[in-house]
């Protein structure tokens, strides 16, 4: 009797053992089972993938090569990274994107823009490379969303709405279909 028990006993040990997944990534596979169904959503990752870095000098051709969206006094790069923001927006699929716009002198400005999938837009502007501005220190603000407003004086462009602070008025995006000169990429 007593060998039985044991037996019994060592025998759970091991499916007990068998049955617990270890940290290590080649055990975190989907089960079929679990997978998400056709149509159902899966969170998304609780922190967004970093911008690139920003290197110094950032022309914009370097801007291009790191994704940003990116606009050098009315030529414009990257402009299905937009598109493809303003869609997800749309649809509520998580996505992000960096507007890099040039000054007059040649300096970059960064417009940083995170949206969530559900409700908010993380947004952050950085004018700290910008030679003859002052820095404002990378504010941020959180929005509900971002639309195009018409405007007679200076064109169409598009706006943060629904902010928790005056930050979103530092974010200034031109309509694209109307008023942007396509570049080479």
């Amino acid at each position: 009797m007593i060998k039985w028990v044991l037996t019994l006993a060592a025998a759970l040990v091991l499916l007990s053992g068998c049955s617990e997944k270890s940290g290590r990534p080649s055990d975190n596979t989907t089960n079929p089972s679990t997978a998400p169904a056709p149509g159902e959503t899966v969170a998304p990752p609780a922190k967004p993938k970093a911008f690139p870095a920003v290197s110094d000098p950032y022309d914009a051709d370097q801007a291009a090569a790191n994704g940003d969206v990116v606009n050098v006094h009315g030529k414009m790069y990257n402009l299905d990274k937009w598109k493809l923001f303003l869609a997800n927006l749309d649809v509520g699929v998580p996505n992000q994107v960096r507007i890099t716009q040039y000054t007059v002198e040649g300096d970059p400005i960064f417009y940083e823009l995170i949206y969530d999938g559900a409700e908010a837009i993380a947004y952050t502007y950085d004018n700290s490379r910008d030679g003859f501005g002052s820095d404002a220190g990378r504010p941020n603000t959180v929005c509900k969303g971002i639309e195009l407003e018409e405007n007679k004086e200076f064109g169409s462009h598009y706006k943060l709405t629904g902010c928790d602070n005056e930050t979103s008025n530092t974010f200034w995006f031109t309509n694209i279909e109307a008023e942007a000169e396509q570049g080479n990429q």
